[in-house]
């Protein structure tokens, strides 16, 4: 039987409506910031979100991220003079050692390493030039407008620079591969003799802080992307140019996800049943499993359920039996689901006995 689908909005209208977060710009100290739903792409909060700006350090998150989807971890690189020569901040790799792809990417999340900035691009696209060159195209393909790279590391350039809200879009993406959530949410790891710290201390300081970079230079001020996940919603807040940006980063997640509330999706249901043919019942009730998810009170009133349930089914029917589901929407994604199983059982109806 196909099944049908019933949709019930919650609201007789369909609005996107912006979220506008409690916190003054005296309480930010960033020239740019931007809190962004890393699932749904919403921005809470920004100022200035889409002012390019030079972006120091936090350019190796796309550097990182075209790394995981060209090369394997287990790779290894020989490293060269030229790549011991860079400037600015290192991992201070030595000319003809072989390491890891993965090892360099530590060095390059963690220590922030220029050195192995070189390294990763001359493997990943046979030269520095080409590297660049797809980053700038990745760039292009995630729809950042306001982003262009010059180098793999994020030394200071004129034509070097993006914005906080493109910065917010490139990490959400780059937390969606495994392997660059898990190597930037480590604080410290022993490289083959070689100790790497994270740069980010809000990894031990603020609450759901899993990962992000650091950034620094002259031109640049201090930069700094950062995520945290929290009762399962994931936000990412960039700020650029921030000479208190470990604070204000606390300062906008918990204005941020002070505005979530968890919500038990089961209460929103109406009752629910099953009609049944050849059974000693004609309908059985439904119920569904648990569902909770943290939304926004704006975000509730733009949500939908979406019911799919047969017209019918055949008896007999046991107890528990899943028969159909319950999707929640928002902005036409799901965000939670439910199966609807049966409150009850069903025999076969027996025909009478006739009596002569």
């Amino acid at each position: 039987m196909k099944p049908i689908r019933l949709t019930a909005l919650l609201l007789s209208f369909f609005l996107l409506v912006p979220v506008c977060l409690r916190v003054s710009a005296a309480e930010i100290s960033a020239q740019a910031y931007v809190v962004l739903d890393a699932e749904s792409g919403e921005i809470f909060a920004a100022q200035n979100a889409d002012l390019r700006l030079p972006c120091a350090s936090t350019t190796k998150i796309m550097t990182a991220l075209l790394v995981l989807e060209s090369l394997s971890p287990e790779k290894t690189v020989t490293i060269s003079e030229s790549h011991t020569l860079a400037e600015g901040s290192k991992m201070y790799l030595r000319a003809g050692e072989t390491i890891s792809v993965s090892d360099l990417l530590y060095g390059l999340l963690l220590a922030s390493g220029n050195d192995a900035a070189l390294a990763l691009a001359e493997a990943a696209a046979g030269s520095v030039e080409a590297f660049v060159a797809q980053m700038n195209e990745r760039a292009v393909l995630l729809g950042l407008k306001n982003t262009h790279f010059q180098n793999p590391s994020g030394l200071p350039d004129e034509t070097h620079y993006s914005s906080a809200e493109d910065l917010a879009m490139l990490m959400a993406e780059a937390m969606r591969n495994e392997v660059f959530a898990r190597i930037c949410g480590t604080r410290e790891a022993v490289l083959d003799g070689r100790t790497v710290v994270n740069h980010n201390r809000l990894l031990h300081t603020v609450e759901g802080v899993d990962g992000g970079k650091t950034g620094y230079t002259k031109a640049a001020g201090r930069c700094l992307v950062s995520t945290a996940i929290r009762n399962g919603r994931r936000l990412v807040v960039v700020t650029l140019n921030a000479p208190d940006d470990w604070d204000d980063h606390k300062t906008l997640y918990d204005s941020a996800f002070a505005r979530f509330e968890m919500l038990d999706l089961s209460s929103l249901l109406p009752e629910l049943s099953l009609c049944v043919v050849g059974g000693d019942c004609d309908t059985v009730p439904l119920l569904t499993d648990a569902a909770e998810i943290s939304l926004t009170a704006e975000e509730r009133k733009r949500l939908q359920i979406v019911i799919e349930l047969p017209r019918f089914d055949y008896a007999p029917l046991a107890f528990g039996t899943a028969v159909g589901r319950v999707l929640w929407m928002l902005d036409g994604r799901s965000v939670a689901v439910a199966e609807l199983r049966l409150n009850g059982s069903v025999a076969v109806q027996t025909a009478p006995t006739a009596n002569y």
